[in-house]
């Protein structure tokens, strides 16, 4: 009799019991900046970004590693600062935003390192080519934002590629192969 008493009380426990799992999120697009920068003939590093950029964020802050990320980013969005640059790194010797209108970011495994820190693997699809990246995050806050009180999540990522892998090589050495990746993105938890 006791033991069919504490298991009934283990199953009415189990089902009053909050489950705890990951949460939907949005990205903020006000406040989400994908900035790159290549080598410009050994002179400069030269600095862009993507104006059009979205994602969406599954997050279980009890299980880091249990969360995903997508990013979808519009090639077409690409500001360097200069009209002209911009039309030719957009054209068919670099991005070819006419048939690659899309790059996109899937997280294949998130792992957890020190301090609010995260491992980021994933696969980046560019200029057709599907590859491996990985990213180095930073959870910056959790909490709700105080001006409209929605309950936000903000990180801070960095990464690297070679364009060459993505079959990008148009005056290669003189610009350089490396990209580095500079992310910093706030996400609005789902209603």
């Amino acid at each position: 009799m006791t033991h069919r008493l504490t298991m009934s009380a283990v199953v009415a426990l189990c089902a009053t019991a909050p489950s705890v799992a990951s949460e939907s999120y949005q990205l903020e697009k006000t406040h989400a900046d994908l900035i790159f920068s290549i080598n410009h003939i050994g002179f400069t590093e030269k600095h862009g970004l993507f104006r059009d950029v979205d994602a969406t964020l599954q997050y279980d802050a009890q299980h880091p590693e249990k969360s995903q990320v997508n990013v979808t980013v519009k090639t077409d969005s690409l500001d360097t600062g200069f009209g002209p640059r911009d039309k030719d790194v957009k054209g068919d010797k670099f991005l070819d935003v006419t048939n690659y209108p899309e790059m996109r970011y899937v997280s294949s495994k998130i792992t957890p390192g020190p301090k609010d820190t995260l491992l980021v693997d994933g696969s980046l699809t560019l200029h057709g080519v599907t590859k491996p990246l990985t990213l180095h995050a930073t959870l910056n806050k959790v909490g709700p934002n105080p001006f409209d009180m929605k309950p936000t999540i903000g990180f801070t990522a960095t990464g690297s590629l070679k364009r060459s892998d993505f079959a990008i090589s148009t005056y290669l050495p003189m610009i350089g192969d490396l990209v580095t990746i500079t992310i910093d993105a706030e996400f609005n938890r789902n209603p």
